[in-house]
Formats: C-alpha cells, structure tokens, sequence
C-alpha cells in the first residue's frame, strides 16, 4: 500500500481508499496515477502521460485535465501534493516517509530479540546491571573487557552495549571506534562513575546514545537501554533489506543491469529498445526478469530499490531535470 496524503492506494489490486472507505476511480485516473506513482518528485509532461493511460488512442489534452481532477477530488489531493506545472505537466509530490518501503524479505518478518552486551570491568558493577535488565525481560550478557566482547561478538542479531568508559584496558571510546572502522556501529550507552560535560560531548559527538552516571538509577537505566534497543533493531533490519537488495543485483545480468539502469531513468520501453538497440519484446522480458529478481512487484517498487543500491537520490534531493 502506497500512502498519498490521507489516501492509500494498492497498485497491485487496483484500489484507492480514503478515511477507510474505497474510492471507485475510473481505469483511464488510476493508469495516469500509476505513471506518477512510478516517478515520484519527476515532472511528467502531458505526452507521457497521455502515453500511459492512452497508449493506442490519441487524445485531447483535456482529457488528462478531466483525469487529474478527478484524482485530486476522490483522493482529497491537494495542489502541492499533485502539483501542476503550467504548460509542462504534472508532477506527484511525495514526501519520503510516504513511499512505499522497499522490502525484499516480508515485512511481518519477526526481528530477533536484541542482546544488551554490559562491558565493565567492575565485576559487581556488571552483575548487578544484567540482574537488572534481565528482571525486566531484557536478554543479557557480561564482559570484563572489551577484548572479551570482541573474541565473541554475535554478529547474526541486533544487539547494543552499555559500556564504560574507563577499562583497564583502553577505553570504551577506543571500543566504539574500533566497532565503527569495522562497519559495526552498534548502539551504545556509555557509563561513567567520573562523568563530565566533556566527556559527555565527546560520546554523542561519536554517535553515542546516551550517557549514565554510575551508580545508575533503574528507571534512567531501563529508559536509555529501551531507546538503543529499537535503535539496534532498525538497524539490524536495514542492514538484512540493504544485503539482500545487494544479493539480488548482483544476480542480474549485465543486459538487465542496463536495461534497470534506463527504468531509474524513467525511460519506455521503446526508448529503452532503441537506445540498446534491442526489439521491444526483449525489453519488455528483461524488464520482467529484472522486477522478478529484484523482487519488485511494481515501478514504485523498482525506484526504491534503486535508491536502496544508491543509484538514485533521495527524494527531497531530486531535481527537476533540465
């Protein structure tokens, strides 16, 4: 489902709804929406999207006016949403969070519970704080340095420290740094007995999530570790949906590569064909076959992974091509 302002839409069914209720939209408005949908923040002309919704007729312009007001009073859009650009075209305006989210595994997929790893070289210290969070349901573990986490990191679910910052050997700033060199920014909550503002700014400036004064109270304890724990699960899904786009690109050949390449451009299928100099036929099964492998049920779909791989910019850094 795809979130325009108050409305959804599904592209795959062919239905719009809006505060709950379906919205009957008429084929000829739901083709010219699924041309903006695929380009989300690109200005459409009025060529292509005549194209889309009358591909073997040709058409008054008014009838692309009739279309598009028909959009914006059944879907309740307003002019910036569905913005029209005077004798240009039109041009669907989503802000980021609205796109659909690009997921190559299912979306109900149950993350794995996150592990809070406690690095202390106090051994009462590390005691009573695991006894703590285990108390409230948390999943636990101890280290007296961070050698120690190191030689067993679990790598295969998401997880996040409390760490102090004096150890007897090296420091947690060394640690966080290490972890970062090694593309494994784990979230982190420093604790110190001797805290300062200096010492303070120079974690959060590290990207640190928090930090504690030992001896910490529970309540702030139970606050700071709920925060890095949804943290580390946000994480721990990007980089699974990250890897996995990546895995399926590379299973692409390099005719498909091209031909995915020309798609983020917004190309047709007849420009994609004569600029490789293929026949439309084999442009429209390489499409297919790039969909398929990428797991890209649609074109909305498609320009997310794109971003996803880093092909495409951000969508409130796309600019209106010359």
């Amino acid at each position: 489902m795809i979130r325009l302002g108050d409305a959804w839409i599904s592209l795959e069914r062919r239905e719009a709804f809006l505060g709950g209720a379906a919205v009957r939209l008429g084929a000829r408005a739901f083709d010219v929406l699924a041309a903006l949908l695929a380009a989300p923040g690109r200005l459409l002309t009025k060529a292509e999207l005549l194209q889309a919704a009358w591909p073997e007729v040709v058409v008054e312009e008014n009838n692309l006016q009739v279309q598009i007001s028909t959009l914006r009073r059944q879907l309740a859009l307003d002019a910036r949403l569905l913005e029209t650009v005077p004798r240009r075209g039109y041009r669907l305006n989503l802000e980021p969070l609205e796109q659909a989210e690009y997921r190559p595994v299912p979306a109900n997929d149950p993350a794995p519970a996150v592990e809070v790893h406690v690095i202390d070289d106090e051994p009462a210290v590390r005691t009573a704080l695991v006894r703590q969070l285990r108390a409230a349901g948390i999943d636990a573990c101890a280290y007296a340095s961070a050698g120690e986490f190191l030689d067993c990191q679990p790598c295969d679910r998401p997880g996040c420290l409390l760490l102090d910052v004096r150890l007897r050997e090296g420091t947690g700033f060394d640690l966080q740094a290490q972890l970062a060199s090694c593309g494994a920014p784990l979230p982190i909550i420093f604790m110190s007995g001797v805290g300062t503002i200096d010492m303070t700014v120079r974690a959060m400036k590290a990207g640190a999530e928090g930090f504690l004064t030992k001896p910490v109270e529970e309540v702030q304890l139970l606050a700071a570790v709920s925060e890095a724990m949804a943290r580390a699960t946000a994480q721990h899904r990007q980089s699974h949906a990250r890897q996995a786009i990546q895995a399926r690109y590379a299973s692409l050949t390099p005719r498909e590569r091209d031909v995915f390449v020309l798609l983020l451009e917004g190309q047709q299928n007849r420009q994609i064909a004569q600029r490789l100099g293929l026949q439309d036929v084999t442009v429209k099964m390489h499409k297919k076959h790039v969909m398929t492998k990428l797991g890209a049920s649609n074109l909305i779909h498609l320009f997310a992974a794109g971003r996803a791989l880093g092909m495409l910019p951000q969508l409130d850094a796309v600019a209106e091509p010359a």
